[in-house]
């Protein structure tokens, strides 16, 4: 049995840069198996820079494996930081970037939700005593601690009392620092405002998209740009297959209108 969890609908091509960014000499860009990254040099709250994320066509950034991790972390020591530009005074004063990841609706469950919109994959539960949820990744040491209130995620580049740089660590999210948006690799799509939903979530072998489908083309690729998944949408909120997909990440694409939607698929 496979669980669909939407991760976030929507993505336009990255080629639409939003103006939150005062100068693209700010920006620092790498990519990694088949998506597009950005370390972002100036400083915003984790909503602000949530916001910035999805206006330049991507999301504060989803971490899902150590290579992915250690890829991350690799790029953020190459982009010329200066850490004392990007300090969490509630942090243990080290330097941080913000991550994808928050627990602002419920305390204690840590969600990916980079776009802001309040639903994501949890892969949290708890302090620092928790447990990780539907064996998604995450690179906590001795947090989240919830210290005064903490809801945001955020990569440190220094060390601090209670973790070493590259761990993850719960800082209050009006904090103002860099930031780390993701990008899917989806050359050629054309900036929609289409929002599309999938459900049920959770979902057993197959989920439902939502909307109104005449003969129109879907394709499930995954992020190196592989088709493996297509076929065709008809009638209201028809059922999309996806028995034959193993745990990862994965984009919608309908190529008729340029939308994607990106989810993630665990097993349980």
């Amino acid at each position: 049995m496979k669980i669909f969890t939407l991760i976030t609908t929507t993505l336009i091509s990255i080629s639409a840069i939003g103006q939150c960014v005062s100068d693209e000499g700010n920006v620092y860009s790498f990519t990694y198996a088949g998506a597009n990254y950005e370390i972002i040099k100036e400083n915003k709250t984790w909503t602000d820079a949530a916001a910035c994320a999805v206006e330049r066509g991507g999301y504060l950034v989803e971490i899902n494996s150590l290579e992915e991790q250690d890829t991350v972390f690799h790029h953020v020591n190459l982009a010329s930081i200066t850490a004392s530009i990007t300090v969490a005074p509630d942090g243990g004063g080290a330097s941080y970037l913000w991550l994808g990841g928050n627990d602002l609706e419920t305390e204690g469950t840590w969600i990916w939700d980079g776009n802001n919109d309040g639903t994501g994959p949890q892969f949290w539960m708890g302090t620092s005593t928790g447990s990780a949820v539907g064996g998604l990744y995450n690179n906590w040491e001795d947090e989240p601690d919830d210290f005064s209130g903490q809801d945001g995620l955020a990569i440190a580049f220094t060390n601090w009392p209670l973790g070493s740089a590259g761990q993850w660590n719960d800082i209050d999210e009006t904090n103002s620092i860099y930031l780390i948006v993701e990008y899917v690799n989806t050359t050629g799509v054309e900036d929609q405002s289409l929002d599309y939903k999938l459900y049920p979530n959770p979902a057993d072998d197959h989920f439902v998209l939502d909307g109104d489908f005449e003969n129109e083309t879907y394709q499930i690729l995954n992020l190196q740009g592989q088709v493996l998944v297509e076929g065709t949408l008809n009638g209201a909120s028809p059922k999309v297959n996806c028995e034959t997909l193993a745990t990862d990440t994965y984009v919608i694409f309908l190529p008729e209108n340029g939308s994607t939607i990106k989810f993630n698929v665990t097993k349980q």
